[in-house]
């Protein structure tokens, strides 16, 4: 059986949506002749716990956890105690404290290419250590933190393995950079080691095209989505009788992926159509802003908000969906976005509601697999329209069952392409 060296930061007990990719390769490669081992974090800056996602991982699979310094405590001791961490944002507000604006600025301007970098030299020799007492065909690097890509650009030049970068967000061209200023150096000197990386690994693995044309790399490069673990849903039990259509939305809530037009459109259902059944749960992290959004906009009381919860009760709530709400972010450059959740949205068997670009990825996943529909941000009357026909078939009892054309995007299939790409290298 060969063997695959995976060193990523993200990993159980760490939750959300970013573990969920290489815990399912992890999985399914025994399966195809691969045997994996992890390098990963101890106690890292998590953007969620799930300590539930620790029993997938198989006892006869090798996790190495190393020493983990974390910039979570330095932003808590500069900033205080009760302030959360940054995540997927580094915009600094006009009512940040100075403390916070600083720490901030530091992150942003002297950090390159993320805080997690300290986490490097632990995770290098960790796999040194494994590369110089075993035989390993290949190594992989995932991402973000992009960080964790300069461990196997130092692997590769010290010891000239087979190395895959796995890019699940863009690096200098993700969103929320665009929303901040950066020192004109400190650009130069990331998108240095981003080509530096490109340049240097022998395949990359994005989760979207736009990641892989932004690259210039096309050559190297291919493309193998995210997607949906049919294990997940086995034994869930569906509910035959539900006192409310729950319109559920899972994951992390951004200005970027604010569902203000979804809102209003259920405000004009029970204003003018007396659709008084519905609801709106909201699973996840919300940020500030718009959550005085949304709480402006609830006049009729529809919204719920509801904490993170372990993975197997997400996949039970969601099976339990009356509509599932998918928010692709309102940012540029987001046709190529289609996100992990929406794999999962598609294991479900339950109707999707998209926000977002409908020339995008997301739209075309949808239309292909017949699950649902992608609304432009703006589109209020759509998306009242729509909502207003499922929760008749709702009324009525209409049941769906996922469809045949969603099989290739589950995790089963997506490990043999890998697998394919690594037999090749």
């Amino acid at each position: 059986m060969k063997k695959i060296l995976i060193v990523i930061y993200y990993w159980p007990p760490a939750g959300g949506a970013g573990v969920q990719r290489w815990l399912k390769f992890v999985k399914y490669f025994p399966q195809f002749g691969w045997k994996p081992t992890v390098i990963t974090t101890i106690g890292g800056d998590y953007p969620a716990i799930d300590e539930s996602l620790l029993a997938e991982v198989s006892a006869e699979v090798k996790v190495i956890r190393t020493k983990t310094p974390t910039f979570g405590g330095f932003f808590k001791t500069l900033c205080g105690k009760n302030l959360d961490v940054p995540y997927g944002s580094l915009e600094i507000k006009p009512g940040d404290s100075f403390l916070k604006k600083m720490s901030l600025w530091i992150r942003l301007n002297l950090v390159v290419p993320d805080a997690r970098k300290i986490w490097n030299r632990y995770a290098f020799k960790a796999a040194r250590k494994e590369l110089l007492s075993d035989k390993y065909d290949a190594v992989v690097t995932s991402g973000p933190p992009h960080s964790t890509h300069l461990v196997g650009l130092k692997l590769k030049k010290k010891y000239n393995i087979k190395w895959i970068a796995d890019f699940r967000d863009p690096w200098t061209n993700i969103d929320y950079l665009d929303k901040v200023k950066r020192l004109s150096i400190t650009n130069k000197i990331d998108r240095n080691l981003e080509k530096r990386v490109i340049n240097s690994c022998d395949k990359i693995v994005a989760i979207n095209s736009d990641i892989i044309e932004n690259f210039k790399a096309e050559d190297k490069s291919e493309l193998i989505l995210n997607g949906f673990d049919p294990d997940d849903f086995k034994g869930i039990k569906k509910q035959k009788i539900k006192k409310h259509f729950d319109i559920n939305y899972f994951g992390n809530i951004t200005i970027e992926r604010n569902p203000e037009a979804v809102l209003r459109a259920v405000n004009h259902l029970i204003e003018e159509k007396k659709l008084t059944k519905i609801r709106i749960n909201f699973w996840g992290n919300i940020a500030n802003d718009v959550k005085e959004i949304i709480d402006k906009l609830d006049k009729n009381m529809v919204v719920n908000f509801h904490s993170y919860i372990p993975h197997e009760e997400m996949i039970n709530v969601l099976v339990n969906s009356s509509l599932l709400l998918l928010i692709i972010n309102s940012v540029g450059n987001n046709r190529g976005i289609s996100t992990g959740k929406i794999f999962e949205y598609l294991g479900s068997g339950v109707e999707i509601l998209g926000i977002g670009p409908e020339d995008g990825d997301a739209a075309k996943i949808l239309k292909e697999t017949k699950r649902g529909k992608m609304f432009d941000y703006d589109k209020v009357d759509d998306i009242a329209k729509f909502i207003e026909i499922k929760y008749k078939e709702w009324k009525e009892g209409k049941t769906f069952s996922p469809t045949r054309e969603i099989e290739k995007y589950s995790k089963i299939k997506q490990t043999e392409q890998l697998v394919e790409i690594l037999e090749k290298m």
